[in-house]
């Protein structure tokens, strides 16, 4: 498509069904808005064009992470020990459901968050936001040991995970085989949130680094019911959640190292 052309809300709709989505459907979904393109009207438009294409029997689920509220051992892609903070506390800010997202998860996610009828969990550094039939039940409950856990519960239902310009690395998913074959990978940190006393530090448990899950795909024989298009300028891929985190856990079990992400420096594929 021309840089200048606006990408339209019928091309969406397209680009919908062509990943194999249809009314019922349930949805992960990570994607960049700034890699499709120009859409007319915005992530507002990318959302509303979704949800009708899954229906009111559809849910979709979105990660909604906050690192300013995390207080980390690693930072700079986990190649320096130490929070982002440098000591300094006070940099970071409680974790409250009107918090926007970090600039990595995306504009559309953040529209999710106010969107209507969404819920969003009040895990103080791994939330996540859902709309649509049951969302509620997969972010109500907070687990500070188990940031993974809508995840885990919106697996039963057999999702689909749709990235947009994003691909692999972006799949949260993934760290579910991590936990299972490489729980290490999980680190212990903290994170500042909100009581009734004011702002208080909670012990959390993190995921690791994902840079390298894009590895994945080249090693898988085949994908079930895989499907792929192009809406505007972005790649976009639907898979079935359940093979690609089974599929992680076989790779990982022939090979630990599999998924690092290569760079010698990272701190969290190489311990």
């Amino acid at each position: 498509m021309n840089a200048s052309e606006k990408i339209s809300p019928d091309e969406l709709s397209v680009g919908f069904a062509r990943l194999g989505l249809v009314d019922g459907q349930r949805v992960m979904l990570h994607a960049s808005l700034e890699a499709m393109g120009v859409v007319d009207g915005g992530a507002a438009m990318v959302l509303h064009r979704l949800t009708r294409t899954i229906g009111r029997e559809g849910t979709l689920l979105m990660p909604t992470f906050t690192s300013i509220t995390r207080h980390a051992i690693f930072h700079s892609n986990f190649t320096r020990k130490g929070c982002w903070c440098e000591g300094v506390e006070s940099r970071h800010i409680p974790f409250i459901p009107e918090l926007q997202p970090d600039k990595e998860i995306g504009a559309i996610a953040h529209r999710l968050c106010s969107w209507p009828s969404s819920r969003r969990s009040n895990h103080p550094a791994y939330s996540f936001v859902a709309v649509g039939n049951r969302g509620d039940e997969l972010v109500r409950e907070v687990k500070l040991e188990d940031p993974l856990l809508p995840v885990k519960k919106f697996l039963k239902s057999n999702p689909r995970v749709v990235t947009i310009g994003v691909g692999f690395p972006g799949v949260t998913a993934i760290h579910l085989a991590e936990e299972t074959i490489l729980p290490s990978k999980f680190l212990r940190e903290r994170a500042l949130t909100m009581s009734s006393k004011g702002s208080v530090w909670v012990d959390i448990r993190s995921t690791g680094c994902s840079s390298g899950f894009g590895k994945l795909f080249s090693m898988l024989d085949s994908v079930a019911d895989f499907r792929q298009t192009v809406i505007g300028k972005a790649m976009a891929e639907s898979y079935s959640m359940k093979y690609i985190v089974d599929s992680a856990q076989s790779v990982l079990k022939e090979n630990s190292n599999a998924l690092d992400c290569g760079n010698p420096s990272c701190l969290s594929c190489h311990k």
